[in-house]
C-alpha cells in the first residue's frame, strides 16, 4: 500500500516536471514568434543586431540608469567591458558615483528625491487598504507579446508588469505601463535545469565566472529606466547555485533594488541569499498560469484568495496569454468586490521586511 504510493506520488513529480518542461518550451516558442509579429507600438529607428531571432533596437539613448544613484564605486575594481557595450566605455554594473540628488515628478505628481532607492522611487502608488488582505499581481514575459502587454497594462490595477530585456521598444511600453499606475520590474532571464530549453540572449549561466555574470547583468538592468527590482524568468538552475546568485545580491544591493524570487525551483536561493544580503526581497506564492487552461486558471485564483486571507497578502505571477488576461479582467473586480486589495509588489515589501523603509 505504501509502496504503491511511493510509486504514484514519483509518476506524479514526473509528470509535473515533464509539463514545465513543455510550458517553458511553449513560452520560448511563442515570445520567438511574437518578437517577430507586427508590435503595437511604433519602434525608435535603431541599430539591431543580430541574435538569433530576438529583436534588440534600442529605444532610449544616453539617460540616468536605474539604480546608478546608489552606492560608491571602488576606484580600483575595473569591470570587464560588456561586448553590447562602448570599447573605449567601462561602466560599473555594481555601483556608480552618486550624482548631486536631482528632483522629478512621481506617478502621484509629487516630487521625489533621486537619492532614493528605485525601490522607493519608482515604486506604485499604493490604494487604502486598511485591514484588508491584499493581492500583487506580477505579469512577466511581457514586452516581446507587445499586442497582449499592451492588454496586460489596461488590467484594472495596480499591477506589477516585468519587462524581459531583450523585448524591442522597451522604455516606451515601460512609460506607458507607468502612466497607467502599474509597478515596473525587469524579468532577468537565467539558466533553466533543462539544457534544451533557451531563456534567451544574455542569460545568466552557472558556467559563468563573476566578470561575466557583471557584464551580461550591466547590458540588462541598463535597457531601459523605471524599474523598482529584478525577478528570474526561468532560472532553475542558476537560482540553485549560491555562488554566483551572491553576485546577483551584490549588484541588486549596490543599485537599491529588490529581488522577488519567482521560485522556479524548491532549491532556489534566491530569497534566502536577498535577504542573508539585506536586499529587499519577495517571494512568489502562486503560479497562476503553470497550465494554459482555463480551469485550471481559475483554480489558481481561488487559491490567491485563500492565501492572501491566511498570511494577509499573496504574490502570484501570471503571464500576458489570452486565457490568463481574460481570466484577470474578469477576476480582479470580483476579488475586489470580495474586499481584496489589489496593490504592487512594494507595498507587499514594506510589510514583509521589516528593514524596508519608505
Amino acid at each position: 500500500m505504501l509502496g504503491g504510493a511511493i510509486v504514484a506520488g514519483t509518476i506524479s513529480a514526473i509528470i509535473a516536471v515533464g509539463s514545465m518542461l513543455e510550458l517553458d518550451r511553449a513560452s520560448r516558442d511563442f515570445g520567438e514568434q511574437a518578437a517577430n509579429s507586427q508590435p503595437e507600438y511604433e519602434p525608435e529607428p535603431a541599430p539591431v543586431p543580430k541574435s538569433k531571432n530576438y529583436d534588440f533596437s534600442e529605444s532610449n539613448g544616453n539617460r540616468d540608469r536605474t539604480g546608478y544613484m546608489v552606492g560608491q564605486r571602488d576606484e580600483t575594481d575595473e569591470l570587464p567591458v560588456p561586448h553590447s557595450a562602448p570599447a573605449d566605455k567601462k561602466p560599473d554594473p555594481v555601483a556608480a558615483k552618486t550624482p548631486a540628488p536631482s528632483v522629478h515628478q512621481g506617478l502621484d505628481g509629487g516630487a521625489q528625491d533621486d537619492a532614493m532607492p528605485p525601490w522607493q522611487k519608482f515604486a506604485a502608488l499604493t490604494p487604502e487598504t486598511g485591514s484588508a488582505p491584499v493581492i500583487a499581481i506580477i505579469i512577466d514575459d511581457a514586452g516581446l507579446d507587445q499586442p497582449r502587454t499592451a492588454r496586460a497594462v489596461k488590467l484594472p490595477g495596480p499591477v506589477t508588469i516585468s519587462y524581459l530585456p531583450y523585448a524591442r521598444d522597451l522604455q516606451h511600453q515601460v512609460n506607458d505601463a507607468r502612466a497607467h499606475g502599474h509597478e515596473i520590474m525587469l524579468h532577468m532571464p537565467m539558466e533553466p535545469s533543462s539544457s534544451t530549453i533557451d531563456p534567451g540572449p544574455h542569460a545568466l549561466r552557472t558556467s559563468f565566472n563573476r566578470d561575466a555574470i557583471l557584464a551580461e547583468m550591466l547590458w540588462m538592468l541598463d535597457r531601459f529606466d523605471g524599474y523598482v527590482g529584478v525577478n528570474n524568468h526561468m532560472g532553475s538552475k542558476f537560482t540553485s547555485d549560491p555562488e554566483r546568485m551572491k553576485v546577483v545580491m551584490e549588484v541588486m544591493k549596490s543599485r537599491g533594488l529588490l529581488f522577488l524570487d519567482s521560485k522556479t525551483s524548491a532549491q532556489s536561493v534566491g530569497y534566502s541569499l536577498a535577504r542573508k544580503y539585506d536586499v529587499p526581497a519577495l517571494e512568489r506564492d502562486v503560479f497562476i498560469d503553470d497550465a494554459d487552461d482555463a480551469t485550471k486558471i481559475a483554480n489558481m485564483l481561488a487559491r490567491i484568495e485563500k492565501v492572501a486571507t491566511h498570511q494577509g497578502f499573496a504574490i502570484a505571477i501570471g503571464h500576458p496569454r489570452d486565457l490568463t488576461l481574460e481570466a484577470l479582467q474578469k477576476w480582479i473586480p470580483a476579488v475586489q468586490a470580495k474586499g481584496f486589495v489589489l496593490v504592487p509588489a512594494t507595498d507587499i515589501l514594506r510589510r514583509t521586511n521589516p528593514s524596508a523603509t519608505g
